[in-house]
């Protein structure tokens, strides 16, 4: 006889399903050739450039976080704290969270230095960037990887687990996480894998997608400065030039 058909399959396959029509909705308009040549053309200005990102970022929050919560809660009469929306337990050391806080400042470091990397990110393709430019991108992207890591590493990740056990929830998540990463291409299809899988285990230690999101937060915004850094065509300026010399008297 087959498996039965429990309320956790129900739950987890639900939110399969939600979650990969969240993503495909998000993609699909996010990142849509005509709603890009609209915000942005091929000679956008910065503030145009600006706008562009802040649209994707939002509607990433919305289609890949608001939609699929807001269906699978529809479906089920269940608070988010189930599904890791509550505060975690910190059964992972300080200095192991310290260690990969490192690996990720060390990796971002060195991977920003090739130009396939920093033709790419920053989102923003900025010549310049002030206070206001880094404080938008970091919002941004906070906003976006909330609802991104909810998603993935609460939502997902804890309804399969229920359903299917631990190691085929971390099989179903780096398996939708990777596929998601393809239209970035290889390498980061690729990277997606061990990194996601570190994301899991994590967030299932402490039982919690806190972590995650504070991880990927640190990832996504070191990525971005130094790409800024590195790039020859951008470069930071936080400090107003002079436009007179000061006068003697």
């Amino acid at each position: 006889m087959g498996a039965s058909i429990t309320p956790e399959l129900i739950k987890a396959v639900t939110a399969i399903v939600v979650v990969t029509a969240g993503y495909l909705a998000y993609y699909s308009i996010a990142f849509s050739g005509t709603i890009k040549n609209r915000l942005a053309g091929s000679y956008a200005t910065d503030g145009q450039k600006t706008i562009l990102f802040v649209f994707q970022k939002l509607t990433g929050f919305s289609l890949m976080g608001l939609l699929p919560a807001g269906l699978f809660f529809s479906f089920f009469t269940l608070q988010p704290r189930p599904y890791a929306f509550a505060g975690f337990s910190m059964t992972v050391p300080s200095y192991a969270v310290l260690t990969l806080v490192m690996l990720i400042l060390a990796t971002s470091a060195l991977a920003s230095r090739k130009a396939d990397v920093y033709k790419r990110i920053p989102h923003m393709r900025l010549s310049q960037w002030g206070p206001k430019q880094v404080l938008i991108s970091i919002s941004g992207w906070a906003l976006y990887l909330l609802a991104y890591e909810y998603i993935f590493r609460g939502l997902l990740l804890f309804s399969t687990a229920a359903a299917f056990g631990i190691w085929p929830a971390i099989a179903i998540n780096l398996l939708l996480y990777s596929v998601f990463h393809i239209p970035n291409g290889k390498k980061e299809t690729l990277a997606a894998i061990p990194f996601g899988f570190v994301l899991c285990v994590v967030s299932l230690l402490t039982g919690s997608f806190w972590m995650a999101f504070l991880l990927h937060l640190v990832l996504s915004i070191s990525t971005e400065i130094f790409s800024i850094y590195y790039n020859p065509a951008m470069r930071f300026q936080f400090m107003r030039k002079e436009t007179e010399h000061m006068k003697r008297p």
